[in-house]
């Protein structure tokens, strides 16, 4: 675990893990509409 701060000074702590190909469904889904239209479509798997 890990405590992370922002520039506004406001602390949180964090828990690191590795990404799973199982994760790659839910960071599809954190693609916007308008991502994909300046992008394209990306391949997650590939980032993964």
């Amino acid at each position: 675990m890990s405590t992370i701060t922002s520039s506004a000074g406001k602390a949180e702590s964090v828990t690191v893990r590795r990404t799973e190909w199982s994760d790659a469904e839910e960071v599809n889904n954190l693609i916007s509409p308008a991502a994909v239209a300046v992008f394209g479509r990306i391949n997650v798997i590939h980032l993964l």
